[in-house]
């Protein structure tokens, strides 16, 4: 935790939830959801182990079934609050929510702006949405360490935000941002990239 200038600075600690079932089956999985895999609650709980000496004030997390577990497999044994909220969900994919990943992306398609043609979140809503939930945790949480557990392509757009061209550095979300990768992110009146999505040495 740190304080300069009367500046009050929340750290935040950004993580993907553990590999679920659709994330094995290659289903795209925005706002419907499917329990952790045994893998993935064993990523949750190493990710525990690797970050245990991290004093957290708070963790915030998605409300989806998946980032809820896996938020309270890393704070197993640990006295810190978990507080969904809804403004941390994953991207909306719309009607291809549940679709097999490699039918609605075959041959190279893609969709730069994101999913608003066919009801969901187009990428900039995404951005907003979860960048606004950050800037008001940060409000109630002035020079704190928070945990935040949440989605994959989500997490890909505001890294891409703060670091232009990161969506082009990797062939896939998966391994962009992999599952209980870790991403760091200072707030103080703006947002700083201070470490892209990583995974700890052993997971």
């Amino acid at each position: 935790m740190s304080q300069k200038e009367g500046i009050y600075m929340t750290h935040f600690y950004i993580i993907r939830h553990g590999e679920t079932m659709f994330n094995k089956k290659g289903r795209i999985q925005g706002w419907c959801d499917s329990p952790l895999t045994d893998l993935g609650v064993s990523q949750a709980k190493l990710l525990g182990k690797e970050i245990k000496n991290v004093n957290f004030d708070v963790c915030f997390c998605s409300t989806s079934e998946r980032a809820i577990d896996t938020a309270n497999y890393i704070l197993e044994g640990r006295n810190v609050d978990i507080i969904p909220t809804k403004k941390l969900k994953e991207q909306s994919f719309g009607d291809f929510e549940a679709e097999k990943s490699e039918d609605i992306f075959k041959d190279g398609v893609s969709y730069p702006d994101g999913y608003r043609f066919c009801g969901g979140e187009n990428h900039s809503d995404v951005i907003e949405r979860v960048f606004n939930e950050l800037k008001k945790i940060a409000s109630e949480y002035p020079n704190a360490n928070v945990l935040v557990v949440f989605h994959g392509s989500a997490i890909k757009h505001i890294v891409n935000a703060l670091c232009p061209g990161f969506i082009h550095e990797k062939p896939t979300t998966a391994i962009l941002v992999p599952n209980c990768s870790i991403t760091r992110i200072d707030y103080d009146r703006e947002f700083k990239l201070i470490e892209k999505p990583h995974l700890f040495h052993g997971q």
